[in-house]
């Protein structure tokens, strides 16, 4: 053995003596670090475990008052269908021509809202049922919505202009509540006066996306996503006279058909709410 292996040998005999003289874990000591993380993770599960405990109590609470709030908003409903109904029935042709129309109108609109609001409500529900797929015609479902908001349009003074829409798949009544609720957001948020309100579609691979636009304050970026949230009620200086329910249920529509929502601000006295529907 020349010098040179006999120096590498003898360090590599040091190295493995050093090894052998290192001194092991203590087993005493790692039975301590691993009761240790033992009751950490128990105590981060039953962590856990309060909150969700919370949010199921929550849950409920809010399906108990979605309960409560359906059950008042139907009452009135119901009675001003039945009674615009017996009215017609009872005075049958000798109404004019003028209040044969109204009061066919306040029938359609009490009977959509009574629809609209038992659609919600099963919607809400932890056991829901399925919906009601069919073939809607979108531009029927649109007029229906103009007619249960024309008071508010006469108010307001605006136009609705409206693009040739599609037949999609899914449930009419969920469908009325989400154009529903996007134009009234456009009335209650637009100009005073002589707005217009301009409802789109587009197709693309995807499916369809729907647009409505109208002119009004623009609305900042860190609120687009929030007053998509329950209880949020406009944005910037203007709140509106609801409960801030409106846009929470577009959402949770649109996203039970499979599709998405959202709001741009083209310009700064203009938004664009939109919602996509697959194919």
């Amino acid at each position: 053995m020349d010098k040179a292996e006999r120096r590498t040998y003898e360090d590599g005999a040091r190295k493995d003596l050093a090894r052998r003289r290192r001194p092991e874990a203590h087993p005493t000591h790692s039975r301590q670090v691993l009761e240790s993380e033992v009751v950490r993770q128990a105590e981060h599960i039953e962590q856990l475990e309060r909150e969700l405990a919370e949010a199921h109590e929550q849950s409920a609470k809010l399906e108990r008052f979605a309960a409560m709030a359906a059950h008042e908003v139907l009452k009135p409903l119901v009675m001003t269908e039945a009674f615009a109904t017996m009215i017609a029935e009872r005075t049958g042709h000798g109404m004019d021509l003028d209040t044969r129309r109204d009061v066919d109108t306040l029938i359609r609109i009490s009977s959509r809202m009574r629809l609209l609001v038992e659609a919600m409500l099963m919607d809400a529900r932890p056991d829901q049922e399925p919906m009601k797929r069919q073939a809607v015609d979108l531009s029927k479902v649109l007029n229906d919505c103009v007619v249960m908001l024309g008071a508010e349009i006469r108010a307001r003074e605006v136009k609705v202009a409206v693009e040739d829409l599609p037949v999609v798949p899914g449930d009419e009544a969920l469908l009325t509540g989400v154009f529903g609720n996007l134009l009234s957001n456009a009335i209650q948020y637009g100009p005073r006066e002589g707005a217009e309100i301009k409802v789109s579609a587009a197709r693309s691979e995807a499916g369809w996306t729907f647009s409505v636009e109208s002119p009004g304050p623009a609305i900042d970026e860190r609120d687009r996503q929030r007053i998509f949230e329950p209880w949020q009620r406009g944005w910037g200086e203007r709140r509106s006279r609801g409960v801030g329910l409106g846009l929470a249920i577009v959402r949770q529509v649109v996203e039970r058909h499979g599709g998405e929502v959202g709001v741009t601000s083209p310009e700064p006295t203009a938004n664009r709410f939109f919602f996509t529907l697959p194919v």
